[in-house]
């Protein structure tokens, strides 16, 4: 537990190393401005599963209440939006190209002034967002669910897998990584899902990483493991806390968050306990 908060830490997001957001339980909120942490006010006992910002006053965050939350560099305030289910990610392409999705097989648009849902052809879950502008948006979820944006609608991608996805993140459009239930880690080549040994049971919650040769998946009791060529390593965390959530800036500047209010940092030889 850190002194910020004992609030469990389910995400986090950061614009460059001194603006990094990281979003839990009852409203938590917390925001590094390169010097310090601090506690933001966000008007809500909101549960924040999931950040992503084009610029400190362009943040968006969703909860799990059914709301989109939007930073205007001031002021947390939920927009505008049909009635939803419990939100689960957003990822953004630009200011006018951002995705939210939730349970029940639901992604919307935000196109820079409203949102509009898109044509998933499912109900699963969708847990997480990942994409690039060369080949638009992937979204993951519940049942091996694995979806591909195609204009305004998306088609399943098909792969012999029902695990459930929390994480998924990438680097091209051939180089794609996801994890989730049950020690399940893919990588998308371009052309084929091929599963990765994990060499555990546990259930993965994120994965990351700084570059194609740095990657990190993080997930139950203090579990993180790290790709080394082609083979996944457990290395010691520190922590027997459940990991959420991972982001860095760089190699030697990652954060990794999770249960009751655990913040830990990677300098680029190991992990350790950030306190204040």
């Amino acid at each position: 537990m850190s002194e910020l908060t004992s609030n469990h830490l389910l995400s986090i997001f950061g614009l460059d190393e001194n603006n990094i957001f990281i979003g839990g339980a009852d409203g938590t909120m917390l925001h590094y401005d390169g010097t310090a942490w601090s506690s933001m006010e966000t008007d809500g006992r909101w549960t924040f599963k999931d950040i992503w910002g084009s610029a400190p006053d362009n943040v968006f965050a969703v909860v799990t209440d059914g709301r989109i939350l939007h930073y205007d560099g001031k002021t947390w305030s939920p927009m505008e939006t049909e009635k939803l289910p419990p939100m689960t990610g957003v990822f953004g392409l630009a200011p006018d190209q951002v995705y939210a999705c939730s349970r029940l097989g639901k992604i919307l648009r935000y196109d820079g002034s409203s949102w509009k849902f898109t044509q998933t052809g499912t109900d699963t879950d969708v847990t997480r967002l990942w994409g690039c502008k060369e080949s638009g948006m992937i979204a993951v979820g519940y049942d091996g669910l694995v979806l591909k944006q195609d204009g305004d609608k998306w088609h399943r991608m098909t792969f012999n897998s029902n695990a459930e996805f929390y994480g998924v993140y990438g680097f091209s459009p051939d180089n794609i990584y996801m994890v989730g239930s049950e020690g399940a880690i893919f990588h998308y080549n371009g052309a084929d899902f091929i599963e990765m040994p994990s060499q555990t049971m546990e259930f993965f919650l994120d994965v990351w990483g700084p570059s194609p040769e740095m990657i990190f998946a993080v997930g139950d009791e203090g579990m993180i493991l790290y790709l080394d060529g082609d083979q996944w390593t457990r290395i010691e965390s520190n922590t027997k806390e459940y990991f959420s959530s991972i982001w860095g800036s760089s190699d030697e500047n990652i954060y990794a968050v999770g249960d009751n209010g655990l913040i830990q940092h990677w300098n680029g030889e190991d992990w350790k306990p950030v306190e204040g």
